[in-house]
């Protein structure tokens, strides 16, 4: 490892001391001061609640404070823009802090360094224009170069092998193709393959691409010019590198050769949790390349503010790596209202035929423990593993229930991610009103609304006036400056949509059809030219979810929310989605529902929940994702972890019995879910 760096400043007790009264930090322990402390290059791993953010930028504040250079700086990685956003505000905050928001400094995500460094400077030095990075945009870009018979050819050729046209993407720089999670299907010679490659190679020369394209152009300039990855070292003595376990094969791939830890002259420190690596299964890059945390140089912070004893000790089984000698630690719970520690964590043992209860229970359960306050406050969740639609699987099936949406018919996944892509221009509305009633502002729905017909746009072919501009309320009010017949259709749009909060029925979203086009056709410079199949703009027959919003107002809530009231008039919203989608949340409550992959979960994840298995000892080669999934779930809540499990997953009538008393001595309160009603067994 790295000697420390003689240009980054000591921090000493009294610069830590200073932090904690400006941050209002808790009492640090020794693993916590260890880590503000250090200037070389290490790893840490960090237990769910630790508080690693609000850490990572009392160090930043210490840093800022004393940093001695003009050009010369810190650079902090994230692997998200949720993450990114939240050192920023946090540094935003102090006045010390809003130093490193500037030159000499660089605070952004590793997409955002990639391509500000590395894949901009080669694609300028090499004549193309300046790329439009968007994967809606360069997808609507290919589909419109071949003719509307080609692209049917390959589009047929690719669904009967399970992809599509819109997954098709740049290999390499000499603009080889594949699709996002294999080769292409056909040879270079045959027809598709040609069609195919000749609409990203045009898309290319226009300055269009996806996301994780611009790593072959970063690839490309540390090939031409290896010195960049030593310059880089110099111009950033510090690299620190936020949710490491989360970064693709592609991502550690380029770090480590720009910012690799054996490196004399730059100390790079990488935090995240190795026990919360849950996106390695969404595609075939996404497990980190590199030995992350490296054993021989690591810092554990195994205790969490988030949560008590309790639920830490429920949840430490599930860890795949053991989070310090003792396990996971609970310091919690954080304050939520007035809400107490609670003592009944549950487990819900359903009928398989019959999952549609659980929430209900779940919800009743809720309601007993916790106060209005307390509800406020606090978020309440259910999550699975799986959530994407599996209209296949019906009840009396081997699979069922297989996902989310087999709790609650009203779930979509499309706007379940943590970013999420709805699949529909009217979950785009529906997504918009539900923003503005619970933010109680219009203009997190109209950026919604104006996303969803820049999106549109793009699809109808010709030129949008917004390719080169991220879509926004703003840019698309600037683009219908000159057009007052579609300016005045948008903001028909937003008022019925935000300001009257008309429901969404197929009839009323007929209705607004020919202010929708009417918009969107004053984005493009080359006139309308729609499909009149385009399943974007029609309205959604298959998605449940758009049904459950034209309930009466009282019962309005929003996309992927359970509403649970009880008899006395008192209700609870349950914000239902993946575990993938909540990860870095804090939940009042979070019930975790099995799913189906390969195997029920409930029934596979038993072992350890019973105690009879710790960590990865004695797991099979697929229950390592089974206990991440189950272990970042049951680390959401500060206050009621809670299961769901069917009751076949507890095996016969004269196992199940056994198995309820020995969850009883683990710690868990155990109910039966019988005609629809809730039996506690004692």
């Amino acid at each position: 490892m790295a000697d420390p760096w003689p240009l980054i400043p000591e921090i000493t007790a009294e610069d830590i001391e200073w932090a904690r009264r400006l941050l209002g930090l808790r009492d640090l322990d020794q693993p916590r001061l260890d880590f503000l402390r250090t200037c070389t290059t290490h790893d840490v791993s960090a237990c769910p609640g630790s508080g690693k953010t609000t850490l990572i930028v009392a160090k930043l504040a210490i840093l800022a404070r004393k940093w001695p250079h003009r050009t010369r700086g810190i650079c902090v990685l994230s692997h998200t823009n949720a993450a990114r956003e939240e050192i920023q505000k946090s540094l935003r905050s102090t006045v010390v802090g809003q130093q490193l928001l500037s030159y000499p400094h660089f605070i952004d995500t590793i997409h955002g360094f990639v391509n500000r460094f590395l894949a901009l400077p080669w694609l300028n030095a090499n004549g193309l224009p300046s790329p439009t990075v968007d994967d809606n945009a360069a997808i609507a870009y290919r589909c419109r170069i071949p003719t509307k018979d080609e692209y049917w050819k390959v589009e047929s050729f690719l669904k009967r092998r399970g992809s599509s046209f819109e997954q098709i993407r740049l290999l390499d720089r000499n603009l080889a193709i594949c699709l996002t999670k294999s080769a292409f299907p056909s040879g270079p010679d045959s027809e598709s393959h040609k069609i195919a490659k000749r609409a990203v190679s045009e898309s290319t020369h226009a300055g269009y691409f996806c996301y994780n394209e611009m790593f072959i152009w970063a690839k490309a300039l540390l090939e031409d010019y290896p010195a960049v990855s030593k310059w880089l070292q110099c111009r950033f003595p510090l690299v620190m590198i936020d949710e490491m376990q989360d970064t693709t094969r592609l991502q550690a791939e380029i770090l480590e050769e720009v910012f690799p830890t054996t490196s004399p002259i730059n100390a790079l420190q990488r935090v995240g949790d190795p026990n919360q690596e849950i996106f390695g299964d969404e595609s075939s890059d996404s497990t980190h390349g590199s030995t992350f945390p490296e054993p021989s140089a690591c810092m554990v912070i195994p205790t969490s503010y988030r949560f008590g004893p309790r639920i830490a000790a429920l949840a430490s089984p599930f860890a795949i790596s053991a989070v310090g000698p003792n396990g996971l630690q609970g310091a919690g719970p954080r304050v939520v209202g007035d809400a107490r520690a609670c003592d009944t964590n549950a487990v819900f043992i359903f009928p398989d035929a019959s999952p549609q209860c659980v929430l209900d229970a779940y919800g009743r359960h809720v309601l007993t423990h916790f106060s209005d306050t307390a509800l406020k406050q606090g978020r309440v969740a259910a999550v699975g593993g799986v959530h994407q639609s599996a209209s296949d699987v019906t009840v009396g099936h081997p699979h069922f229930p297989k996902t989310v949406s087999h709790y609650w018919c009203g779930y979509c996944a499309e706007v379940a991610r943590r970013e999420a892509h709805p699949r529909t221009l009217v979950q785009y509305v529906h997504m918009a009103q539900a923003l503005a009633r619970s933010e109680r502002n219009l203009s997190p729905g109209a950026e919604k609304i104006s996303a969803g017909l820049v999106r549109l746009a793009r699809r109808m072919g010709g030129t949008c006036l917004l390719n080169r501009r991220s879509p926004s309320h703003r840019a698309l009010t600037e683009a219908l400056t000159s057009n007052d017949e579609a300016a005045a259709a948008y903001h028909r749009l937003l008022r019925a949509f935000l300001i009257n909060q008309e429901p969404l029925t197929p009839a009323s979203w007929e209705e607004h059809q020919a202010d929708v086009l009417q918009a969107a056709s004053g984005l493009i410079d080359s006139g309308l030219s729609r499909e009149p199949d385009d399943t974007f703009l029609h309205w959604a027959e298959h998605d449940m979810s758009l049904n459950v919003s034209a309930a009466p107002p009282s019962m309005v809530t929003g996309p992927n929310i359970y509403r649970v009231g009880d008899d006395t008039g008192r209700c609870v919203d349950i914000h239902l989605g993946s575990v993938h989608s909540v990860k870095g949340q804090t939940h009042l409550a979070t019930m975790l529902l099995s799913t189906y992959r390969y195997d029920h979960s409930a029934k596979k994840i038993l072992p350890w929940l019973l105690g009879d298995k710790m960590n990865l000892c004695g797991a099979g080669s697929r229950d390592r994702s089974r206990l991440l999934l189950t272990y970042v779930a049951m680390t959401r809540p500060s206050h009621l972890s809670c299961l769901a499990i069917p009751r076949s997953a507890l095996g016969d009538d004269v196992e199940q019995p056994k198995i309820i008393a020995k969850l009883r001595e683990r710690g868990w309160a155990v109910a039966e879910l019988i005609n629809g009603e809730t039996v506690w067994r004692l």
